[in-house]
């Protein structure tokens, strides 16, 4: 499977918090870190770096060409367009670069990387979910208004076609607002998977009104009740309902074989039992062909990385039936890369077949967690038996 996605390794310079760091792209690569720390826009730059790759595919197979620009050239367009990436002009990345750090060969892997198709969930998918129709009503008004004789027509189209997103949050309203249409594609092999999100962890069915485009949601029935809820319009259910959606509907139209999923925050809205789930959803996706790349907060979602990662050794079979774990959600350490952003820069955690991945920024809050609620519980427990004896 790792020969499918080639492993190209990127060099991030100056990118916000971010100093000077590396990371190589994967077919898991997992982004992890305290906040601010530089991970959300390093996963944007990549997006729009695979974004350029497919640019340049489609242009030269239109000329008939085959021969990629110098990688400096395409390393230094890449970086030049991080500011409008991220639709800042600030200080903070005016000196950015996002290098793809050469191979011997580079040419053939971006060839390949650059007929992939990449989708992107950003972490404010909950909200843009249900507003998405309300931002795209509010430009349709503004049109409207050009009529008007008292309007100067240049600042309202100034004002309805700038976005005021980075450009991977612009897309995906993009590609919401083109649901209604996207909903007769039939998708494919990922289809099982969107179903098993919607039986594990949505609890519940989706539904796009044909007409309209509107979401909603229809939950299962209670095993505890015979009580039935109706449908529900996406707004009113579960925030994980919502946070899902998107994905739910990426693998049942559009996901295929060897394209790239990006998720930022997968665990959002989401209880932990289910934070597990989401963990076995994407190391299946990854078995079946797909390359994901996640930035994620959840100590959960690692520690079930590393049990998928531990029962790849021939030794976890027996333990792979007793906790009910499928064949398909094993995770081969070779096609996995986490990575730490802390300290200015982007270091590989340590990885190995035996314990999976060594994630110390989890760690060490979780020890601190427990020393101080173990110094709390006995320090005030011994107040009160003192107390209690005079």
């Amino acid at each position: 499977m790792s020969d499918q996605f080639p492993e190209l390794a990127f060099e991030v310079r100056n990118l916000g918090p971010i100093g000077l760091g590396e990371f190589t792209h994967k077919p898991l690569t997992i982004f992890c870190g305290p906040n601010n720390s530089g991970k959300t826009w390093t996963l944007y730059s990549l997006y729009s770096f695979f974004k350029l790759l497919r640019t340049y595919v489609v242009e030269l197979r239109g000329a008939h060409d085959t021969v990629f620009p110098e990688l400096s050239v395409l390393n230094e367009v890449a970086s030049d367009g991080i500011s409008y990436i991220l639709n800042t002009w600030d200080t903070s990345v005016s000196k950015a670069q996002f290098h793809l750090i050469p191979s011997d060969s580079w040419e053939l892997e971006l060839e390949v990387l650059g007929e992939t198709e990449v989708f992107l969930l950003p972490a404010e998918r909950s909200g843009l979910n249900l507003l998405f129709r309300e931002l795209s009503s509010r430009r349709t008004a503004l049109l409207h208004h050009a009529s008007r004789p008292d309007v100067e027509v240049a600042d309202l189209l100034k004002d309805v076609m700038y976005s005021r997103y980075p450009v991977p949050i612009a897309h995906y309203i993009d590609w919401l607002n083109e649901i209604a249409e996207i909903r007769n594609l039939k998708g494919g092999l990922f289809r099982a998977h969107a179903e098993r999100l919607q039986r594990r962890l949505a609890g519940g069915s989706y539904r796009i009104e044909p007409q309209t485009g509107r979401v909603e949601f229809q939950p299962y029935r209670s095993r505890r009740s015979e009580r039935s809820i109706g449908r529900l319009s996406l707004h009113i259910t579960s925030g994980a309902v919502k946070s899902l959606f998107g994905l739910w509907f990426y693998l049942q139209h559009q996901a295929g074989p060897g394209s790239i999923l990006m998720i930022d925050e997968p665990e959002l809205n989401i209880h932990p039992a289910n934070q597990r789930q989401v963990a076995r959803l994407l190391a299946r996706l990854v078995n079946a062909g797909m390359s994901v790349v996640i930035s994620t907060h959840s100590d959960y979602i690692i520690r079930e990385f590393n049990s998928l990662i531990m029962l790849h050794q021939n030794a976890g079979s027996s333990m792979r039936r007793k906790y009910k774990y499928h064949e398909d959600e094993v995770l081969d350490p070779k096609m996995v890369g986490a990575y730490l952003f802390d300290n200015h820069t982007i270091e590989a955690f340590t990885m190995t077949p035996e314990d999976g991945i060594h994630a110390t920024t989890f760690d060490e809050v979780i020890t601190l967690m427990n020393t101080a609620n173990n110094d709390i519980f006995f320090s005030i427990r011994r107040a009160n038996e003192a107390e209690g004896a005079n």
